[in-house]
């Protein structure tokens, strides 16, 4: 008989929400996708991200292991109507998490938020080949760019910088 025949099954009496998440630069972002929240808590530590709450007699809990560090005092977080927003500052800016949580085993609660979803290799990136960069179009509706103004005319009628300190010893 082997030790795993002797382990009893784990039951839970905690339902887990449906989590996205996305990272920028500088912060990671976690949505907590549960409806009309009333109240609920959040514990992070530099490495930990700990969710609880009590909706329609449910109670739900969610407690993560980060993949990176953050600055627990610098947590933010929000209620909205359909979900709960966390934003989550990077202990070690402008380095990219491979996932959310340090375990590497799937989860099936957790997954990359379609919504902020951007190409590694970008249009202003110098070391991307030519085939991997996105099109400028791309970069412009990723960047939110619609319109680009032309540079302003030196016949607009003011003077350049250069013009205003011509004749003048410095």
């Amino acid at each position: 008989m082997t030790n795993a025949a002797l382990c009893p099954n784990l039951i839970s009496n905690y339902r887990t929400p449906k989590i996205f998440w996305y990272q920028t630069d500088n912060a990671v972002f976690i949505r907590i996708i549960l409806t009309d929240v009333e109240k609920y808590s959040i514990r992070v530590d530099c490495d930990t991200f700990k969710f609880s709450t009590t909706l329609n007699g449910n109670k739900y809990f969610v407690g993560l292991k980060l993949c990176g560090t953050v600055v627990a005092d610098k947590t933010s977080h929000e209620k909205l109507g359909r979900e709960i927003k966390v934003c989550l500052i990077k202990a070690h800016k402008w380095t990219d998490w491979p996932r959310l949580q340090m375990n590497k085993e799937k989860t099936t609660f957790i997954c990359m938020d379609p919504d902020h979803i951007v190409k590694k290799k970008s249009w202003d990136d110098p070391f991307a080949n030519l085939a991997e960069r996105e099109t400028f179009d791309e970069y412009k509706k990723r960047m939110n760019i619609t319109n680009i103004p032309p540079p302003e005319s030196s016949t607009s009628g003011s003077e350049s910088d250069d013009e205003k300190y011509i004749g003048y010893d410095y």
